[in-house]
């Protein structure tokens, strides 16, 4: 059975119920003395749900400047390690938010016009294998061109996590990867026995991209542009050898037909305007020509994420994100991540200035953006997954994601925005502060060379660069024990 969650303050009451007394005794790890570790006891009678939060390391970020890469690995609560050092924990749901900390040492939420949270990753599992992966990683392009050439991306992170967790004894579990600003009211609760699934959980590692946007002047007025991050004279665009700040452009510009066609500006280097690629750890989205930048003030946010969890039970059936969606792909592309949504034609009434792009995909057949497609030897196309949990991304300026079995066209999930309409944070007037998510219970079941169609549609009264139009979904693999059960 298919069912839609729209109201996100209902969404958010539910939360509080189950994890509002997460803000309990502050852990401090004395070998992250930066990072602070939250956790509580508390639990819900009816499924033994507990709920623990983390806080990043603090992020230091000037007026315009951007954080794009990955934290040192932080220590979860020494209690939480030492209760799943033999046993796996089975995490069912969770939230995330960005805060402050003001001078008395009070917790506070902060307003996304002081900060946008563009997008973030989280990966949980044991301590060693989070280090490591960090310290291969930690010098990556996450933003677009980077500091080195090992051209990792967001969803190589995912994937990164993902083969962790494959490794016998060692599962790791993976959060995030697409979603940003809009999923601050978003929950992502999973069906009763379903879950993201670690084996001795030690600590946590998280991808955080956010931009300072603390001017003052956006709150209760419109978005601020950074958001967008637009290419400022400062990126060095070198065309004929396709190096961006000297480096290649990540991920490299790969868009389906329909873009190309229509000479979408996110889709060529030569006509590129503002987007993902001009977003790298430490650079600013602001002309730094026409400010003193020593003089710009600095802020310290921190992400906090919260948890909620359960014992692992041998019916506990672990998940993890299928292949498909970005608007941007198709059964051969894999995709470009985001894209331009041009100005409506002039003339047009504003209710009717909507654009709307369409795209096919197979569901669940390519591993990751841009891979070798030899690495698809000995996945069977016809096997059967299980779709759990969907929920879209979108940018400012979306209205709507929809995902459709291409062959019988069934509806099979609309993901609406929730738009605030005020000045506090979580309702930030002209920001998306919440996407409508399915959840799938019974769920539902789809074959790996299933054709889904992929529908966005923006509001063009104003143009947007560098919007995302990507489908974030939980699956379950097949098990030898597991029951067929029809789709419903």
């Amino acid at each position: 059975m298919l069912t839609s969650s729209s109201i996100v303050s209902l969404v958010t009451l539910i939360l509080c119920i189950g994890i509002g007394a997460a803000i309990g005794a502050l852990v401090v790890d004395n070998n992250a003395a930066d990072a602070i570790a939250i956790a509580d006891a508390d639990a819900d009678a009816a499924r033994s749900v507990k709920s623990f939060s983390v806080l990043s390391r603090p992020i230091d970020l000037k007026y315009g400047q951007v954080h794009n890469t990955l934290q040192d690995p932080i220590k979860l609560p020494g209690h939480l390690v030492q209760e799943f050092s033999t046993k796996p924990m089975a995490i069912v749901n969770y939230v995330v938010d960005i805060v402050g900390i003001d001078e008395d040492g009070e917790e506070f939420q902060v307003p996304l016009y002081d900060g946008y949270n563009h997008h973030y990753a989280i990966g949980i599992g044991r301590y060693g294998l989070m280090k490591k992966f960090y310290e291969a990683h930690k010098n990556d392009p996450y933003g677009g061109y980077g500091l080195n050439t090992t051209m990792m991306t967001m969803t190589e992170f995912m994937d990164g996590m993902r083969t962790i967790g494959r490794r016998r004894g060692g599962r790791a579990a993976n959060f995030g990867g697409g979603s940003g600003a809009e999923e601050r009211g978003t929950s992502h609760l999973l069906p009763d026995g379903y879950a993201h699934v670690v084996d001795n959980p030690e600590a946590l590692i998280p991808l955080i991209h956010l931009i300072n946007t603390k001017n003052g002047k956006t709150a209760g007025k419109g978005y601020s542009p950074l958001l967008e991050c637009p290419c400022t004279p400062q990126r060095v665009f070198d065309v004929p050898h396709d190096k961006i700040d000297g480096k290649s452009p990540v991920p490299p510009f790969s868009c389906n037909l329909a873009f190309e066609q229509e000479k979408n500006p996110s889709c060529f280097m030569d006509i590129y305007e503002s987007g993902f690629r001009c977003c790298e750890h430490g650079v600013f989205v602001i002309d730094t020509d026409k400010y003193d930048v020593d003089a710009l003030p600095e802020t310290t946010f921190y992400f906090k994420f919260t948890f909620e969890y359960v014992d692992d039970t041998p019916a506990t059936v672990p998940v993890r994100p299928p292949a498909c969606c970005d608007v941007t792909a198709n059964l051969t592309v894999g995709g470009n991540i985001e894209y331009d949504v041009p100005l409506c034609t002039p003339g047009i009434s504003p209710e009717d200035c909507v654009h709307e792009m369409t795209s096919t995909q197979f569901f669940d057949l390519m591993p990751n953006y841009h891979q070798d497609p030899h690495k698809q030897e000995g996945v069977d196309p016809t096997e059967e997954v299980d779709l759990v949990y969907a929920v879209g991304h979108l940018h400012v300026g979306g209205l709507s994601l929809d995902l459709y079995d291409d062959e019988t066209g069934e509806l099979i999930c609309h993901s609406a925005p929730t738009y605030g309409t005020g000045l506090e944070a979580g309702n930030e007037a002209h920001y998306l502060t919440g996407m409508s998510d399915c959840v799938f219970d019974p769920p539902l079941k789809m074959k790996r060379e299933t054709v889904v169609r992929t529908i966005a549609r923006y509001n063009n009264t104003v143009a947007h660069h560098g919007v995302m139009a990507l489908w974030l979904m939980q699956v379950a693999d097949p098990t030898p024990a597991s029951a067929s059960t029809p789709a419903t």
